[in-house]
């Protein structure tokens, strides 16, 4: 058990959802914040861990929903921006009820049809919103009077980007030693996160240029204060809001149903030897109620992820080394030809459990209390820019 946590551990990562929630808290008037999206994320790891079909596949808040939010937060703010809160309610209530209708009527059966093509134009699309994201996190840098605080973030993001890529390329040179090269490679994310978060820090000239840092606020409670904490008031919304808001809930389910779906099948692609039955119905169902849990506690709508989703199942795949033979003729006259064999890697059995994905809620709500959090607000936004350009890559897919 030790040693699977261990393999794992460098793939158990809060930087993606944090990226997402810098964009929905700069465009949602500070509605969603960091506190939000570490419990969106909590939420939706415990209750696919324990309850899905498929705990493989890695569950938390996307791009989508990101650009869904601050859409929806852009069309009320023409009217009133206070019915946000409870506008969205209503959206994830709506939308939970054609999850469960979705999943009850076996409309997941539909995604036979997707292919992998499909499936990897729709991974090219997430990384391509990482790329925007990581820009616009940029030019907020900018709006200081300063153009040297611009000009440091990016090239903190910028460097990021390519200690990442290098790390992760040195597992394949004769640098050091092999536990040392597995080492660098496994970790390239978090070592390359302590580094330049320490460097953005450095006492001296360099700390006289000012670098947004991740907006953090109290512990356990909603970024902004609510008359109920957590529970939002949504029974208050005028009722013809809740009738505007059963289309957008409609389009919630149709993103996650696309979403979600290949985020499953691309954790459970051709080329990993899973021996248990998947349980897309029973997913999607599950998915409804985090959907109208996260509704009411006024969180992102998590769902699942790509690619993290394909990335931790490759981490749970154990490979081993295996002879190809290539038969090719020795001579013209040779009719039998001669065997050529090579070495090939593939893939031997996954490790299908729960307890991975389970551990990472654990680590996340861990990250909720005081000295975790300042410990994230020291984080430069100029890191998850250079997230936003290593995972949008497409050798994530």
């Amino acid at each position: 058990m030790l040693h699977d946590v261990r393999r794992r551990l460098p793939y158990y990562c809060i930087l993606p959802a944090l990226a997402f929630i810098l964009d929905m808290n700069h465009n949602t008037g500070g509605f969603y914040g960091i506190n939000e999206a570490l419990f969106s994320s909590a939420l939706a790891a415990m209750v696919f861990s324990t309850l899905a079909a498929q705990p493989i596949t890695i569950v938390g808040i996307t791009g989508l929903i990101s650009l869904f939010n601050y859409t929806i937060y852009d069309i009320i703010k023409l009217h009133d921006v206070s019915l946000y809160p409870a506008f969205m309610v209503w959206v994830g209530i709506w939308s939970a009820i054609t999850h469960w209708m979705t999943a009850m009527f076996n409309w997941c059966d539909y995604m036979r049809f997707v292919t992998d093509f499909s499936s990897n134009t729709f991974g090219l699309y997430v990384g391509t919103i990482y790329l925007i994201k990581g820009v616009e996190e940029l030019s907020i840098n900018f709006y200081f009077d300063r153009p040297s605080n611009g000009f440091m973030a990016c090239m903190i993001a910028i460097l990021y980007s390519l200690t990442v890529y290098l790390l992760e390329k040195i597992r394949g040179t004769v640098l050091f030693n092999p536990v040392i090269r597995e080492f660098l490679s496994d970790y390239a994310y978090p070592i390359a996160t302590l580094w330049w978060v320490g460097f953005s820090h450095i006492p001296g000239n360099l700390s006289r240029v000012h670098i947004e840092d991740l907006p953090i606020t109290k512990s356990w409670y909603p970024t902004i204060p609510r008359p109920y904490v957590w529970l939002v008031d949504f029974w208050h919304l005028p009722v013809k809001w809740v009738f505007v808001a059963l289309p957008m809930g409609a389009l919630v389910t149709l993103l996650f149903y696309y979403d979600h779906n290949v985020s499953s099948l691309t954790a459970q692609a051709k080329q990993f030897p899973l021996k248990k039955p998947a349980g897309f119905h029973w997913d999607f169902f599950l998915l409804g109620w985090t959907t109208i849990i996260a509704a009411v506690i006024g969180i992102p709508f998590p769902n699942g992820l790509v690619p993290q989703a394909p990335v931790h199942t490759d981490a749970l795949t154990e490979y081993r080394e295996d002879l190809k033979v290539i038969r090719t003729r020795a001579d013209s006259d040779s009719i039998e030809g001669a065997e050529i064999r090579e070495k090939v890697t593939v893939p031997a059995k996954v490790a299908e459990q729960r307890i991975s994905h389970f551990l990472m809620g654990l680590l996340i709500i861990g990250t909720m209390t005081r000295p975790l959090l300042v410990m994230l607000g020291t984080m430069p936004r100029a890191v998850f820019s250079g997230l936003g350009f290593s995972a949008g890559h497409p050798r994530e897919y």
